[in-house]
Parts: structure tokens; sequence; C-alpha cells
């Protein structure tokens, strides 16, 4: 009887794995050893492959609580460093600011952005009016002989004293109170308005760009400009935040109502629905 060796003998062959069992003097083969040899090593390959897989997701996993923890300390931070800028601000504050009318003879009857900048440089200590202001600030045609309108990111568009005429916005008026002030005029546009509420807390009136209705309204239409298509709205209207306490926002608004009273959420949301815009003098 002949005796049975396995093919592939001399190699190590993981336990578990399956094999022929050949006569020790076989018939001539090719492949004998070959074959024997990639059986062993397929099976080994299994076993690899599975702990790779199980590896792999052990390691997933171990990334995934990194990338989970990462981002709870980048909250905590966010969080400690919100309170440390914020905790210190008082509830409420009420700025004693001087009240410009912009209806007062002689009238800016659309000078509601100027008149408000005549009572943030005055009560930063400068003696300019609101007419002296006016006849400084660069304006623009309300409307062009090509049809196109002017454009308040650049300039006064139309009449302010009598009309027809829309308004200006921030960068005009910012460049308009650097004449006066210098570097201590600061353009907030576009930042949050927790920054407008630290200003108040700290004693700065901050002039910025609402609507008449101080809530959202519906009312813009789009403008051709030589700069480009811009959304305006005949709503516009300016004041200076001079207050504010847990539920309101208190201005000064140029139609000749001192320290008025109006809803917080609301005035927000108008003011950014205008673009954010607002400049301070620090």
């Amino acid at each position: 009887m002949q005796e049975l060796i396995p093919i592939g003998t001399g190699f190590n062959i993981p336990y578990g794995c399956r094999f022929k069992m050949q006569p020790k003097n076989p018939p001539v083969t090719r492949y004998p050893v070959y074959i024997g040899r990639c059986r062993a090593l397929h099976c080994s390959s299994g076993r690899s492959t599975e702990k790779s897989r199980k590896w792999g997701d052990r390691r997933l996993k171990q990334l995934s609580r990194l990338i989970a923890a990462a981002l709870i300390l980048i909250i905590l931070l966010l969080a400690i460093n919100f309170y440390e800028v914020h905790s210190d601000l008082p509830e409420k504050k009420l700025l004693d600011v001087p009240l410009v009318n912009q209806m007062d003879e002689p009238r800016l009857y659309n000078g509601c952005e100027i008149t408000s900048l005549a009572m943030l440089l005055q009560d930063n200590g400068y003696r300019v009016t609101k007419n002296e202001l006016a006849g400084q600030v660069k304006r623009v045609p309300l409307l062009y002989e090509n049809g196109q309108h002017g454009n308040p990111n650049e300039g006064f568009v139309g009449d302010m004293e009598n009309g027809p005429g829309l308004g200006v916005y921030h960068k005009p008026v910012y460049q308009l109170a650097k004449k006066y002030a210098g570097s201590k005029v600061k353009d907030l546009t576009n930042q949050s308005f927790s920054e407008v509420i630290r200003n108040i807390a700290e004693g700065h009136p901050v002039w910025v760009i609402v609507n008449t209705r101080f809530r959202p309204i519906s009312n813009f239409q789009k403008w051709d400009t030589p700069q480009g298509e811009i959304k305006i709205t005949y709503s516009e209207h300016s004041v200076v935040v001079t207050g504010y306490d847990t539920n309101h926002i208190f201005v000064n608004d140029p139609y000749g109502t001192k320290n008025k009273q109006l809803d917080r959420e609301k005035f927000i949301k108008a003011w950014e629905q205008m673009g954010s815009q607002a400049i301070v003098i620090q």
C-alpha cells in the first residue's frame, strides 16, 4: 500500500486548510506542488482579508470618535468665547444722543441717512449740521439718459432736499464720516447685530439702514445701474440705534422721535434685509 502524502509538503499550510492526499510516487503532473501552494495561500489570503477588514473597521471607529471629540471641543471653545465676550454686557442700555429732525428747515426731505450721520457726529463732539453734510456727500442721478438708475452704493440717488430721490448706502456715508472722525469711524456692515449691541453697551450709538416700518418688507424692485443690477425699496430708512433691552431696540428717528421703542426681533430682521449696514464712531 502506497504511503499518502499531502501535495505541497514543505510549505507552512495554515491550520484548517483543505488539501488532497496523493500516492508517494504519483503519476507525473505539471504543477502538483503549485496546486497545493495555491490552495494554501488562498486560505491564508482569505483570513488576511478578514483581519484587514476588522482592523479597518476598528480604525474607522477610532477616527469617528476623534472627529466627534474635536467637534465637541470646538463647540465648547466657541461657547466659552461667546460667554467671555458677551457675559459682561448689561441687559439693557439707553444712550442720550442728540436728536436732529430731517424736516426742520432747511429740510432734507429724503435725507434720513445724512441726518442720522449728523446725530452720530454731534454725539461724538463734532459740530456739523445735516445741511453741511448734505453739501459734501457724493451724489448720483436718479435716472441717467440711457435709462439706467443711480446706485446708492456710489452716492446719494436723486434730490435729497425736495425729491424725487431714493437715498444712499453705507459706503459714501462712511467716507463722509471719515472726513470728520478719521480712523475712529468703523464700518460694521455685514457683521452680526451683536456687534451693534456691543458698541451700544460701550456707549457708542450706531448708524444703520432699515426701513420705515422697522420690520421685514416685500416691496423691493430691481434697478439696472452702471455698476450692475441691484435691489432697492423706496421704504428705505436710516436711524441711529441708541439703546436696547431684552425685547426692544431704541432709536433716534430723524423723522422727529427720540429713543423710539421698537420690537427687537423684527428690527434685526429688517436691518439684515437691507444688507446689515452699520457705522460707528469709537
